[in-house]
């Protein structure tokens, strides 16, 4: 069944309003504890690392095998790192997974909740399998089966992190509309703010895209971004219908209202909330707020938004539980010290263009 077929069919899919996710981020010296539920959440917080950044990237192939990469500096210690792998939809089950070899089966994996799309994505936790790594390097991955992509996320720490937070919040967003809130108890001063979306499931040029507004004490629901989605790191055909921004993806924002006719390579969903756009210089995200708030919505009805990752220059001085319970999420206490000084992208390793 192509694309096309496929669209027609989901216009008779009930799709679950909007949720809300919450995650505070909390003053030096303050902890509250934050707790979130499938009934008030569609993205939970699955770890969140201080003095850490993070390597992103995507792959989907028709050919079901191929290379997924890392881009960790030399010398960094690996903290965690995540596969995940996404259905076609909901037209079949995901399938196990190969890693450098290594079988990944859907039985050890875990599913994604709370589920507010017809999509299934499930993750594996792969510390063990890429403990060593330095420099870009490619990994062989094979889907043993017709997924519709997969995403690696490592976080790790050298020298040159410190001071950073990087979070990973994952689950499946509904189509009609979901938001993402992060409260500061102290009001932001300087620092980037970089914001990666993982979807699958969206193809482009097709009028299949992903709206992104964003709120905060400054400004009222301005447009981020009117294209998000697509097969950036895939193709144009069923089974590699993914993109994640990472790994040769730029921060520098979107068009805001450019739409998906340019393609999937128009918004390459990776952000940066410190930076304004072609639209409006200023940033999005500016000294004196005290909270982001992301509302994502697909008018098509047919994107899975499964994971958004995030790092920033606001600095964890207490560590989370180190094992979150699924699907009720109790974060703990998290404290949170803002650090603006220092430019997370001036000390990011350079990419490697494509």
């Amino acid at each position: 069944m192509d694309k096309f077929q496929i669209m027609k069919n989901l216009q008779k899919l009930a799709i679950r309003k909007a949720s809300l996710t919450t995650l505070a981020l909390l003053g030096m010296g303050v902890g509250v504890a934050v707790s979130s539920s499938p009934a008030s959440a569609a993205l939970f917080v699955k770890d969140t690392f201080n003095n850490a950044a993070l390597s992103i990237d995507g792959f989907g192939s028709t050919s079901n095998n191929g290379f997924i990469r890392t881009n960790v500096p030399t010398g960094s210690t690996v903290r965690k790192a995540y596969l995940y792998a996404s259905s076609i939809w909901n037209f079949s089950p995901v399938s196990n997974v190969r890693l450098n070899g290594n079988l990944l089966q859907v039985s050890d994996a875990t599913v994604l909740t709370p589920d507010l799309n017809p999509a299934t994505t499930v993750r594996w936790d792969v510390t063990s399998l890429l403990g060593s790594l330095g420099g870009l390097q490619s990994h062989t991955i094979e889907e043993l089966g017709d997924n519709d992509g997969a995403v690696l996320v490592v976080a790790y720490e050298n020298e040159d992190t410190l001071g950073f937070t990087s979070v990973i919040l994952d689950g499946e967003l509904s189509t009609g509309g979901d938001e993402t809130t992060f409260n500061f108890a102290q009001p932001y001063t300087s620092g980037d703010f970089l914001v990666s979306l993982a979807s699958s499931f969206s193809f482009q040029p097709a009028n299949q895209f992903t709206t992104i507004d964003v709120t905060t004490n400054s400004t009222s629901s301005r447009r981020l971004t009117s294209s998000a989605g697509g097969q950036d790191d895939g193709s144009g055909d069923n089974g590699a219908l993914i993109t994640v921004g990472g790994i040769d993806d730029s921060p520098t924002n979107p068009d805001p209202f450019a739409t998906d006719a340019g393609g999937p390579r128009t918004d390459d969903e990776y952000y940066n909330l410190a930076l304004g756009n072609t639209a409006n210089p200023n940033p999005f995200i500016n000294p004196g707020d005290k909270f982001i708030k992301l509302t994502t919505r697909n008018p098509s009805n047919d994107d899975n938004v499964f994971g958004l990752f995030v790092t920033s220059t606001f600095r964890i001085t207490t560590e989370p539980p180190t094992d979150i319970p699924e699907p009720s999420v109790t974060l703990g206490t998290l404290v949170f010290a803002a650090f603006g000084a220092n430019s997370l992208l001036k000390r990011k390793q350079k990419k490697v263009a494509n």
